[in-house]
């Protein structure tokens, strides 16, 4: 009889350590989140970063292939950013999430305005000079001489 009840043991042992930790946890408790990410003209942006926020939870993540990202988030309120070079950083309103619920989100990106810089230089009469220079080049035709 002792055999029987140690393989009985053995056999409760195994069955524990297989169920995993994830079975245990409630799902009732979480929710998700999925969204996707274009810009203007509906083409998708991989690779953007996305960070969630709230309640003592940040969570980064980049969108994938698809310009999508998905996770399970503990139920509570939340905020995101996206950030994806050449595009504006976008910031979403406060959000929940419900047991049980997901909360989707199109995200739609603009461009980033372009930064123009100009070189600083110690002569001001050499930068008029620059300037009226390349406005008269820019006004001309730009075609090359047949004979160069």
């Amino acid at each position: 009889m002792p055999r029987c009840s140690s393989f009985l043991i053995v056999i409760i042992l195994l069955v524990g350590s297989l169920t995993s930790v994830g079975a245990l946890t409630p799902r009732a408790q979480l929710g998700k989140i999925k969204g996707r990410v274009v810009d203007v003209n509906s083409a998708r942006i991989f690779r953007a970063d996305v960070l969630i926020v709230g309640e003592g939870l940040r969570w980064r993540m980049r969108t994938n292939s698809e310009g999508e990202f998905e996770t399970s988030l503990p139920i509570g309120d939340y905020q995101f950013s996206v950030e994806a070079e050449g595009f504006r950083r976008f910031a979403s309103q406060k959000f929940s999430i419900k047991s049980g619920k997901t909360q989707r989100f199109n995200i739609e990106m603009h461009m980033a305005q372009p930064e123009l810089l100009v070189p600083a230089s110690p002569d001001r009469e050499f930068d008029f000079f620059c300037l009226l220079c390349c406005v008269a080049i820019a006004g001309k035709d730009a075609r090359v001489p047949s004979n160069v």
